[in-house]
């Protein structure tokens, strides 16, 4: 991968990890379903670059 690929990377499993805590902290004002939703987007995104990039 290159540098800006991993970069991308990092960025939307951080954001993955964001989202989680959050749900997990309670302080989503979204339905759970909502957080997920949110969460399995980031995941497809970064498998999706992930596998262009191989």
């Amino acid at each position: 991968m290159t540098e800006h690929a991993d970069q991308e990377t990092e960025h939307h499993l951080r954001e993955a990890i964001r989202h989680l805590s959050e749900a997990q902290d309670g302080e989503l004002r979204k339905t759970h379903d909502v957080a997920i939703e949110r969460v399995l987007t980031t995941v497809s995104t970064v498998l999706r670059e992930h596998s262009q990039d191989e």
